[in-house]
């Protein structure tokens, strides 16, 4: 599948949607597979054979958009409830370090702050640089021998920086801590692979670069690991079959429904994988080359209207997603934008941007020309 017919499989909206990193348009197949699962419910109880096959399957499609086994993925409602699992299900003991960055969006800290303050251990937090870039020998450094996790974004919300997870984790087998990264601000627009990388735990949810449904996220773990986590919320699916009688003494699980307490998650899985074939299909590496190269030619337009970038400098970029102060006053140029039907996020005191690779040069400078006639722009 080429560029040209990703881009085939959006709706016309007449909007420029360049906040890829927030809420991405829904792209049409996921959209197809969720209407097709709501009419297949009209049938009730006789649907769920055919529907519970399709929701094995979307599992191993998340499987392979992030180099997971299929028994080792399970879906979650969100991204946040995927980590709070992760933060909360882990035995933390007393005295156990968290190591993370400043930075990290809120979904991404309250669990492990959550986690330590349970256990008794603390979360360390190590400095971004002043303009937000990030320093892997900083955080490396704050790697020690009382470190039982390193929890980190791979891709930073705020600017798109990027942590080195193939150096971090090498840090972190040395000690025998481990790597849980929330990677959804790069899925889908980024290869990616944790077995390749080294990476523990993987969080991730549809609704942004991989163009999906709201509301539906996943949780990815290396072989071995599932067992070491409980449970932290409880249904019948977590012990046994919506058919078995209570048994108070019985174990949870040891397969993915270990953490999916209660009825499957079908809108969200099924139209999530519809979503991440099509960006499979067409290659994440064409992908991610394709939104560099909108990305680079936002960046040049920004320069060459006195904008002051937030993100990593022109042409050293592996996230598309492009953060700037513009020459005049940030609200004006958002204004601007809105009016142009440019999406767009405010972050870290300026504007960001993200360009996928189903967005056209049509739509880089629609964002150019709105912020070219802001005042002072």
């Amino acid at each position: 599948m080429s560029i040209e017919r990703l881009r085939a499989s959006f709706a016309q909206t007449g909007h420029a949607h360049l906040n890829n990193a927030g809420v991405a348009p829904c792209s049409l197949p996921a959209i197809a597979a969720v209407q097709e699962a709501a009419s297949a419910m009209s049938l009730g109880t006789a649907a769920m054979p055919r529907l519970i096959q399709g929701y094995d399957a979307a599992r191993a499609t998340f499987a392979r958009l992030v180099g997971a086994k299929t028994e080792d993925v399970s879906m979650m409602p969100t991204c946040a409830v995927a980590i709070s699992q992760l933060a909360l299900g882990l035995p933390l003991e007393a005295g156990d370090e968290i190591v993370t960055w400043d930075q990290e969006y809120p979904s991404n800290a309250y669990p492990w702050y959550v986690a330590a303050r349970k256990a008794g251990g603390r979360v360390v937090v190590v400095p971004s640089e002043a303009d937000l870039r990030l320093d892997t020998d900083r955080l490396i450094a704050a790697i020690g021998a009382r470190t039982r996790v390193v929890a980190l974004s791979w891709v930073q919300y705020q600017t798109g920086a990027v942590t080195d997870l193939a150096r971090v984790s090498e840090a972190c087998r040395k000690v025998g801590a481990l790597l849980a990264v929330d990677a959804i601000q790069g899925l889908g627009v980024m290869p990616f692979d944790m077995t390749a990388l080294g990476v523990d735990a993987v969080t991730g949810g549809t609704q942004k670069w991989l163009a999906g449904p709201m509301g539906h996220g996943f949780l990815a773990l290396r072989p071995g690991l599932r067992d070491l986590l409980e449970p932290i919320v409880h249904g019948a699916m977590t012990y046994g079959t919506f058919d078995d009688l209570t048994d108070p003494g019985r174990s949870p699980r040891h397969d993915p429904l270990r953490f999916e307490p209660g009825s499957p998650l079908l809108f969200g899985a099924l139209g999530g994988a519809a979503a991440i074939e099509v960006l499979l299909d067409v290659g994440i590496d064409a992908i991610h080359a394709e939104a560099l190269r909108l990305a680079a030619k936002l960046r040049e337009g920004l320069l060459a209207h006195g904008a002051r970038l937030l993100s990593a400098p022109l042409g050293d970029a592996p996230s598309p997603i492009t953060t700037f102060l513009p020459r005049g006053d940030v609200g004006a140029a958002a204004r601007r934008l809105s009016a142009s039907k440019t999406s767009y996020a405010l972050r870290a005191g300026g504007i960001r941007l993200a360009p996928h690779a189903f967005n056209t040069d049509d739509d880089i400078a629609r964002a150019i020309e709105a912020i070219a006639a802001s005042p002072g722009g």
